[in-house]
């Protein structure tokens, strides 16, 4: 007895261990609803101790595209069953373009977001000076490290000691010198500088200064 197989229309159908899963635009929140998904291979590795963002967890899928929609593209995000963020690193088409194939990557993983951070936008008076502030994100998965202190002297003033630090951010956001960001313990933490923030194969790092 033969089988007519439709790739296209099947191939979500005969697969073991499919999952839902979720396409969601970089830089936007649109987001594509795909109902069956193939965790095709998966590879992790654990951090070496002493050494920062080492760890790997990465997964390949693979999933049926409808051609008349646009499929997704490098840095767009897949979110699957258990809402864990998996950043399409690359992908291609398979089965004579039945399918994706996405390598992906958990960076939230790889950095371990373990604070939840508020961002915050000043509000300027008329001659431009920061009178208060408006909350734009909560609950930002982030993850806060010490980098360095730096000794200020003041003439006839006891000496004082700046303290930086790098902020790994769980979003892409364009933050400026008039933002800042407040730690899950009410610490505030001045915009410096922004680094990385156009990769697709890590997070955006935010170097701050501690206020308060």
């Amino acid at each position: 007895m033969s089988v007519e197989l439709n790739v296209r229309d099947d191939f979500a159908t005969i697969l073991d261990g499919a999952e839902a899963i979720t396409i969601k635009r970089r830089d936007t929140s649109d987001t594509i609803a795909v109902s069956k998904a193939w965790r095709f291979s998966s590879d992790t590795a654990e951090a070496i101790s002493g050494v920062q963002d080492v760890a790997r967890s990465d997964v390949v899928w693979q999933f049926a595209w409808n051609d008349a929609v646009e499929r997704p593209r490098v840095g767009d995000y897949i979110l699957d069953a258990a809402s864990n963020t998996w950043t399409i690193l690359s992908l291609s088409e398979l089965g004579a373009k039945t399918r994706l194939r996405c390598v992906t990557r958990n960076l939230f993983f790889v950095h371990a977001l373990v604070d939840l951070v508020t961002i915050q936008q000043a509000t300027l008076d008329g001659s431009g000076v920061i009178v208060g502030w408006t909350t734009l994100e909560t609950n930002v998965p982030a993850r806060i490290q010490p980098d360095r202190n730096v000794l200020v002297l003041k003439k006839d003033e006891p000496p004082t000691t700046d303290e930086f630090y790098r902020v790994v951010l769980g979003v892409q956001m364009p933050l400026t010198h008039l933002n800042r960001i407040v730690g899950p313990d009410s610490s505030t933490y001045d915009f410096v500088e922004y680094i990385q923030a156009e990769r697709i194969d890590t997070l955006p790092v935010v170097q701050v200064k501690k206020t308060s």
